[in-house]
């Protein structure tokens, strides 16, 4: 008796092993396909995306969407700053003597 009891034990404890593995089963399976239709979807925003960024469509939407036109040349324009214009020639000496201690009623430069 105890013996068919113990075998009943077992077989019900490897049923619910098998349950448990054939649902990990299903949710591993579900996982797969979900992956991979991610992995799809991917692909296909990447290839989306190169061709949103190749250089040929955006000069295309410039010229087309923007009215911008190709140069055929590119200038650049030169501007030398004048010497005595430059901020650095312009530091006034400190003050000395009696003024220095007037300077805020004479202004720093008088």
């Amino acid at each position: 008796m105890a013996g068919v009891f113990l075998t009943l034990i077992v077989i019900s404890i490897l049923g619910s092993l098998r349950f448990q593995a054939m649902r990990l089963a299903y949710r591993l399976d579900s996982l797969n396909k979900s992956i991979e239709s991610c992995s799809r979807e991917e692909t296909v925003l990447r290839q989306e995306f190169s061709g949103l960024v190749a250089p040929i469509r955006i000069y295309s939407y410039c010229k087309e969407r923007l009215g911008m036109e190709k140069i055929l040349l590119a200038e650049t324009l030169h501007i030398r700053a004048r010497e005595e214009r430059l901020a650095a020639e312009r530091i006034p000496e400190p003050i000395r003597g009696w003024r220095s201690r007037l300077a805020w009623i004479f202004g720093a430069h008088d």
